[in-house]
């Protein structure tokens, strides 16, 4: 368990470039081998470098959970067949699921732009499964960051939204105090190990590693 802070190709938007869960960490195929063997050692699991929808900002388009990959509909198959995780394609005008999806192994938080697709999910899963704006965004999977141990949350969500998306993760939250960033965006990490942009100090990554319980 622990810490590893870094760049992706110059760049602190780490959780829009890969996805992380349990057992996989996807990531783009064109990532350096030392950042990659870290992430794996540092994580626990296993590095897929694929793309998705031909592109590698890999978490824009997808969001996982330790058994399923939602990806859009748009996303080829034979850009699916090396995930080993459960495909669920979305058929949606809305393709930026990494944005719209918060999920880990205990419930799936959609953006009330995909509302209408809770029952589908929650009957194909059998989780929880609901809809939640955050500080009245329509967007959780940026503005929240998720494990199986606990999350990080925009500090402007309200008691309302913070209480059901806790109902739903199954998780206690904290709202950010000192990290005015979007945790969703910039962060990967599972129960184990937190992956966090370079330009982050001490008193924002204390916040964050309390938050998910990694340390």
């Amino acid at each position: 368990m622990g810490v590893y802070q870094t760049e992706f190709f110059g760049s602190s938007a780490l959780g829009l470039l890969a996805i992380a869960s349990e057992n996989i960490c996807y990531m783009p195929r064109e990532i350096k081998e030392k950042q990659a063997d870290n992430i794996a050692k540092l994580m626990n699991v296993v590095i897929k470098k694929i793309s998705l929808y031909d592109s590698y900002m890999l978490g824009l388009f997808g969001a996982a959970n330790s058994k399923y990959m939602f990806v859009p509909s748009m996303v080829p198959e034979q850009e699916t067949r090396r995930l080993d995780k459960e495909i669920i394609r979305l058929e949606s005008a809305f393709n930026t699921l990494g944005n719209l999806i918060l999920c880990n192994d205990k419930g799936i938080v959609l953006s009330p732009y995909l509302k209408a697709k809770a029952d589908w999910i929650r009957e194909k899963t059998g989780l929880k499964v609901d809809s939640s704006h955050i500080a009245g965004l329509p967007f959780p999977g940026i503005l929240g960051l998720v494990t199986n141990k606990g999350g990080l949350i925009a500090k402007n969500c309200n008691d309302d939204e913070l209480e059901k998306i806790e109902k739903i993760l199954g998780v206690e939250i904290h709202r950010c105090e000192y990290y005015d960033g979007f945790p969703g965006a910039e962060i990967i990490a599972n129960s184990k190990g937190l992956v966090a942009p370079s330009y982050l100090k001490a008193q924002k990554m204390s916040e964050i590693q309390e938050a998910l319980g990694i340390y």
